[in-house]
């Protein structure tokens, strides 16, 4: 078996946004933190949005902060997605749909951004805080990194529910059409 075959398009697209990606939230997190004190509060929209720098053990909303050794978990689960996201994409061919690339680009960015953060400092640097005090809305502190999962999330979600067949890769229905015999069916 001949394994599939990717476009060097396919890996600029992934790598490039997984490494600036991970370079600005890198970035950010360093100047935040190197201007403002652990939980001092910089309003940036007046009751809406405020750098809050703060340190998560845990996953998304502080998830599982109080398991020991909670940070070298989560980034061995990182790095474990990270190795999974590669083979999947460029071993299995699955990197011949471009959308995917952008989507686990931005899930691979926001991974090594915050593996990098347990593994070098024990926690997650996070310092933007989202709230909508009009209305009681409180979002946890977050950083970039999170930004890029929740958004490659939600593009690895509609691409999952686009009914249209992931670019260059057949199914069985297309190749059934292809060689005049019914779906399902091989000679």
């Amino acid at each position: 078996m001949s394994r599939p075959r990717v476009g060097l398009v396919s890996w600029i697209f992934f790598w490039g946004i997984a490494l600036l990606g991970c370079a600005f939230d890198l970035i950010t997190k360093q100047i935040v933190f190197s201007r403002l004190a652990l939980g001092e509060v910089r309003p940036i929209l007046e009751d809406v949005l405020e750098l809050q720098p703060s340190r998560n053990k845990g996953a998304l909303w502080g998830f599982g902060d109080t398991l020991p050794n909670s940070s070298l978990i989560f980034a061995a689960l990182s790095i474990i997605a990270a190795i999974s996201i590669v083979y999947w994409l460029f071993v299995r061919g699955a990197a011949r749909d471009l959308r995917l690339c952008i989507a686990l680009g931005l899930v691979m960015a926001g991974a090594m951004g915050n593996c990098f953060d347990r593994l070098r400092f024990g926690y997650v640097r996070d310092f933007m805080h989202f709230h909508v005090d009009a209305i009681g809305l409180n979002i946890a502190i977050f950083n970039f990194a999170d930004n890029m999962l929740v958004a490659g999330a939600i593009g690895l979600v509609l691409l999952a529910l686009r009914p249209d067949e992931v670019v260059g890769v057949e199914t069985p229905a297309a190749s059934a059409a292809g060689s005049g015999e019914p779906a399902g069916q091989t000679s």
